[in-house]
């Protein structure tokens, strides 16, 4: 077998995590010059593989097409000559609790999927086959287009992609960077229409011409043995043909022509925000010199946070909210140097002195000798990081692995595959080199605000409006400030013991190692991952906190006040890989404290001090406030599907405030009013806190943490009078059999996308095991169908989800559709669908597939925890719940193995069939600028779907000529007849008068259904709390009485 492959490296010489048991070998097949790195994981209950291929957009001018590329990746989905059947990959993917997706970058294309390790083999053929025979099927072209268009259209309204897009416009034409990435209708469809270009023809050759075997790299991680891994390699990838092409080289032009530096780039985004950025055009280090990486040092200090840095002052004056900084790769050999400031009103008006202070440190950290205890600091935790990194998913190992891949054949060396992130080598020649780039004659300067004036550019794709400007001398000159600078301390969270505790028996629970009135202290020592890393929750119950809407903003606004006076001393802890968080939370709010263990208790004492000896600051109060306030606006200009979820959350429990309510709260808050919160409110009723000692712990620290928790708070008196299971909040119900529309207008009146979250409550209550359990396997069985219905062949839009939904204490399914059709059209598409799945689940379900089902959701029940915060995760929502089931996925797949397929059937029939029956509750997120559809649109819809409807399937193709040709002559009548004659079968007369109709009204008369709502309180008149969680074993099942358990 070796006789097929040369090995790059193998066993034991690439460099590994310390508890990496996984084994590597990077070869390249003989037959066709493939890179393949295979991975052996015994342990794997889930297996994956990923193929980067060499090009990506920038190709797209090549061929005069943009978003070519994007598209063909789009299309290669779409079947193949092996597997013609076009959902046929996804479909066994399914069955077999798998997934996958691709993406398209500048320089290359990313495909990956994930499957049961049981079915690597068999995803591997029919993945391989992408690569060797694609059908590029012209039934399926047009639905693609309309596929990347959605896609297209889903980001027009936002800002990320408007701003980069504005960047590229204004770069240099004859580098590819210049040019649209997505693609949508017009350049895929109408532009080579109009130039007399098959699209399809194009495409063909583009894949021909770029997706050569020499210019991809495949990662395959199984079960298997790596012989057996490399033999599925060599048979089912060899045959991609190599046709020796070179990988494309763009650095015979600058991004930048020297006349499209030092300028001022003015912009108008869609969110109401005010952002400075300074962009400086710099080489690419990450390969050359991939070693020192000397845009490290600099990111790392630009971006620091902490006192004497350029964050700090900023914040200090008033004038900024955040501060990022550090390197985008454009391309091989070329990168942008980004320092990134979000600005308050006061910021924007004085954006030219943060320019100058800018300026000034940059100038401070680039002309001063490059620090070595700095780098030192910055290298050791590189070191650290890698030696005790902890698995990560299967897909994502795969997919980050494969896009890299190309590196270590002949720029780095191949026993750094998985290390090539730890830094090596301290340059300081190279560091001052780099600083040289960073300086103003290398500068682009964006400012961007709604309130910017004499904007008399619109760029083309995003229809961003703009203005560029010259960059005048004064604005790059010194202003003198530099005695406010200095460099961060030596970092004294810097772990030092890394020593792993010797394990205890081993146990599924936590153990409650304090309970009282006042508090409960739950601890679990780490038994599966064996790094020196751990966790400390807790969450602290104040009923004062949040009892009306003014109450819920004040917390808000002094957890974000607390936030910002410890950040000096938590970006300490985050450039360690420590972190310090305080959220709100239901009733309270809660503190989250994890990292490397060593000095978790220290971070933890500081945080804990500060927060019960914490007076809000009047300096920061307006800032802060500006920031919470633009946060929670902007959040109604999301894209709609990133929206609505939490508008149904907010509507369906208790103690939780409309987005709007909150806001006009805001606004007229003052510091006065927050001072009183803060100091006597929030802390009125007392405080009950739960609180959970995780990881590299023995019973004896979490002891001692238990203390230091408990002398925090000996001050505040407790809630309770004795300890009571049910302080949780609650969520509302529905009725049965009521339907209920709450409707919601999009903030955003440019956005042409609707969005539709249509709920069905399988019961108020989400204990009952089975209901759970057989609405998973809903979850597991419809999600394809649901997908290629709704997405592929009614081109709905590019957002189609379904999935279970749980609330405080309900159960239901959801099915989310974000598309620029109406709320209406949407509800009515989604109950057909419902509808037609109900004839597949009574008469086509065989019970081949559905015990494979059962199996898939099997597998995804049972996959194992990746890393420690994974765990952690788990444990804390089973104590925050209220349920303490810390076996329910155990216990749902005993359930699961005695379901069958008749007790789904009628699960089906009676919760989701029967609308008589069923309680739903459809959000609709409408768009104030819906899109008028085309005759041609309509009568195709109307035409799937009355075929839908009526169970008849007809090739895609004829009914896209059909249309065409109805596009031509008008004649109704003739296209309907060649459809009947099509279909042999059905009333002809049934036919003409269902398509006639939907052409004329595509949303039958009864749609919107349901009794509407508007408003939180309309909502919750009508309608009762659904009651407590009750637990699945009492509290006192926990207690941990003897030191032999742990």
């Amino acid at each position: 077998m070796t006789n097929h492959y040369t090995v790059l490296a193998d066993n034991p010489h690439i460099e590994k995590p310390l508890l990496d048991d996984r084994l590597y070998r990077l070869v390249k097949l003989k037959e066709n010059d493939l890179t393949v790195l295979l991975i052996s994981d015994p342990t794997a209950d889930k297996s994956a593989a990923s193929l980067d291929v060499g090009v990506g957009s920038f190709a797209d001018k090549q061929y005069g097409i943009s978003g070519l590329a994007h598209f063909c990746e789009h299309l290669l989905f779409m079947g193949t000559k092996k597997y013609p059947k076009e959902n046929e990959y996804s479909n066994y993917l399914a069955k077999h609790s798998g997934h996958s997706n691709a993406y398209t970058a500048a320089e290359h294309t990313n495909y990956y999927f994930q499957v049961g390790s049981d079915y690597l083999e068999g995803a591997l053929d029919r993945f391989a086959q992408f690569f060797i025979s694609p059908l590029f099927s012209k039934t399926c072209q047009d639905r693609e287009i309309n596929a990347v268009d959605s896609e297209n259209k889903k980001n027009l309204q936002n800002d990320t992609w408007r701003l980069f897009q504005l960047d590229k416009a204004t770069s240099n034409p004859l580098h590819p960077y210049n040019g649209f990435s997505t693609g949508n209708f017009e350049t895929l469809h109408e532009d080579p229409l109009a130039s007399g270009l098959d699209v399809r023809d194009v495409l063909i050759k583009f894949y021909t011409q770029h997706y050569s075997a020499n210019l991809m790299s495949l990662v395959i991680l199984g079960k298997e043995d790596l012989d057996t891994l490399s033999e599925w390699a060599i048979e089912k990838f060899s045959a991609i043909p190599n046709k020796d092409y070179p990988r494309a080289n763009y650095n015979g032009e600058l991004i930048y022509k020297p006349g499209q530096l030092k300028k001022l780039i003015k912009a108008a985004p869609i969110k109401d925000d005010h952002k400075l950025e300074l962009s400086f055009m710099v080489p690419d280090d990450m390969e050359a010199h991939w070693a020192s990486k000397p845009h490290r040092y600099f990111s790392h200090l630009l971006g620091h946070e902490s006192k004497g840095s350029l964050a700090y002052y900023l914040k200090q004056q008033g004038w900024s909210t955040d501060l990022s900084a550090g390197g985008m790769k454009v391309c091989q050999g070329c990168s942008l140097f980004y320092i990134e400031v979000q600005l308050t009103p006061q910021g924007l008006e004085n954006w030219e002195e943060i320019t100058k202070s800018t300026l000034e440190y940059v100038k401070f950290v680039t002309e001063d000798e490059p620090q070595s205890w700095i780098w030192k600091e910055i290298e050791e935790m590189t070191h650290i990081n890698f030696k005790f990194k902890q698995k990560s998913e299967a897909s994502s190992t795969v997919s980050g692995l494969s896009s890299k891949l190309f590196k270590f054949d002949g720029l780095i060396p191949p026993q750094h595959l998985l290390s090539d992130g730890v830094l090596r080598q301290f340059d300081p020649q190279l560091i001052r080199e780099y600083g040289q780039y960073l300086v103003p004659d290398n500068l682009r300067v964006t400012l961007v605000s709604q309130s910017l004036t004499g904007l008399n550019k619109v760029e083309k794709w995003y229809k961003t409006k703009y203005a560029v400007e010259d960059i005048l001398s004064d604005l790059v000159s010194p202003v003198g400030i530099l005695h406010d600078f200095h460099y961060p301390e030596e970092n004294a969270f810097i772990p030092s013991d890394f020593t792993v505790l010797s394990l205890g028996t081993a146990v599924v629970a936590p153990y409650v190692i304090s309970a009282s009135n006042k508090m409960n202290v739950w601890f679990k020592q780490d038994q599966t991952f064996k790094v020196p890393k751990g966790s400390i929750n807790i969450a602290l119950h104040l009923p004062s906190s949040n009892s009306d809407v003014l109450t819920s903003v004040l917390t808000s606004l002094s957890i974000e006040l607390f936030n910002e006076e410890i950040n000096d001393v938590n970006y300490y802890a985050l450039m360690v890989g420590m972190r310090a968080t305080l959220q709100t939370w239901r009733d309270g709010f809660v503190i989250k404290v994890s990292g490397y263990n060593d000095k978790l208790d220290t971070l933890l004492q500081h945080v804990l001090s500060e927060l019960f000896a914490f007076k809000p600051s009047a300096s920061s109060f307006e800032s802060i406030k500006y920031k919470l306030l633009n946060s929670w606006k902007n959040f109604l200009f999301r894209d709609p599907y990133l929206q609505i979820g939490l508008h149904m959350v907010h509507l369906m429990n208790e103690k939780l405030y409309d987005q709007e309510d909150k806001i006009k709260t805001l606004e007229g808050v003052t510091f006065e009013q927050l001072q009183n919160h803060f100091h006597e409110t929030i802390w009125k009723q007392g405080v009950f806190a739960e609180v959970l000692v995780h990881g590299n712990f023995d019973i004896a620290k979490a002891r001692s943490i238990k203390n230091t928790i408990s002398n925090s708070m000996k001050h505040v008196k407790p809630w309770m009078e004795e300890y009571d299971e049910k302080f949780h909040l609650e969520g509302y119900v529905l009725e049965p059999k009521e339907t209920v529309r709450y409707e919601i207008q999009l903030k955003d009146e440019q956005n042409i996308n609707s969005c539709v979250e249509y709920f069905i409550q399988i019961a108020p209550n989400a204990d009952d095991l089975k209901l759970r359990v057989l609405t998973d396997l809903l979850c597991t069985i419809i999600k394809e169908p649901c997908f290629d219905q709704l997405r592929t062949k009614e081109q709905l839009g590019y957002v189609v989800f379904s999935g279970i939904h749980l609330g405080r204490t309900s159960l239901g399914f959801r099915i989310l559709v974000q598309s620029e059709r109406t709320c209406d059209y949407l509800q009515y598409r989604i109950e057909e669908f419902l509808r037609s799945f109900g004839n597949f689940v009574n008469h086509e379900l065989t019970t081949e597939d559905f015990i494979k089902f059962k199996h898939a959701l099997k597998n995804i029940k049972l996959t194992k925890l990746k890393h420690l915060s994974e765990e952690t995760g788990r444990l804390w929502s089973s104590i925050v719940d209220g349920y303490y089931d810390f076996e329910g996925r155990t216990k749902q797949v005993e359930v699961l193995e005695n379901v069958t397929k008749s007790e789904f059937i009628d699960f089906f029939n009676l919760y989701i069939s029967k609308d008589d029956k069923t309680a739903k509750l459809i959000t609709f997120l409408r768009s104030q600028n819906p899109i008028e559809f085309t005759e041609p649109k309509r009568l195709q819809a109307a035409i799937i779907n009355y075929l839908y409807h009526n169970g008849v399937k007809v090739d895609h193709e004829f009914i896209q000529e059909l249309v065409k040709s109805y596009q031509e002559d008008k004649n109704l009548s003739r296209v309907l007849d060649q459809l009947h004659t099509e279909i042999k079968t059905g009333d002809k007369e049934e036919l003409f008068r269902e398509v006639s109709k939907r052409l004329d009204a595509p949303v039958p008369d009864i749609y919107p259904t349901g009794e509407l709502v508007v408003t939180h309180e309309q909502f919750r008149s009508n309608h009762k709390l659904g009651g407590k969680p009750r637990p699945v074993s009492p509290l006192t099942k926990f207690l941990y009485n003897d030191q032999s358990h742990l």
